[in-house]
């Protein structure tokens, strides 16, 4: 088992109990004491819990982040979420700019990205994916 990152997808899964999301997570855990977690994703998280007005999972995921390693944009991931950004533009195949950002940092720090959304990142060169919602 490697060091990985997880997508948003894949932090949402967790917090909602989905068995085998929370299996791998916390195998993770279990090895490497915390997750990374890309700072867009932290915003993806408290944007949607704002928005449905969910204050009871909102002060939980607060509690959770704090266990955890959030992955700042840097110069790095923002230098390699633009030439992600490029190329996929270049291809036809454009992105939301928050995968991107995902991405970027996901490159950036070496790390496998943990999603179930393949199909956002399959165009993205450089990427290692896996998927933590099948066993």
């Amino acid at each position: 088992m490697k060091q990985i990152i997880i997508d948003t997808d894949i932090l949402s899964y967790y917090l909602k109990n989905h068995t085998i999301v929370v299996k791998n997570v916390e195998r993770h855990i279990n090895k490497y004491g915390f997750l990374y977690i890309s700072r867009i994703t932290v915003y993806e998280v408290l944007s949607g819990l704002k928005y449905k007005k969910a204050e009871k999972q909102l002060a939980i995921f607060r509690v959770f982040i704090k266990k955890h390693k959030v992955l700042e944009l840097d110069e790095k991931s923002i230098e390699i979420s633009s030439n992600i950004y490029a190329e996929l533009r270049n291809k036809g195949k454009i992105n939301g700019r928050a995968d991107i950002f995902i991405a970027g940092t996901s490159i950036a720090n070496k790390l496998t990205l943990v999603t179930n959304n393949t199909k956002h990142y399959e165009n993205i060169s450089n990427i290692k994916l896996t998927n933590w919602t099948v066993e």
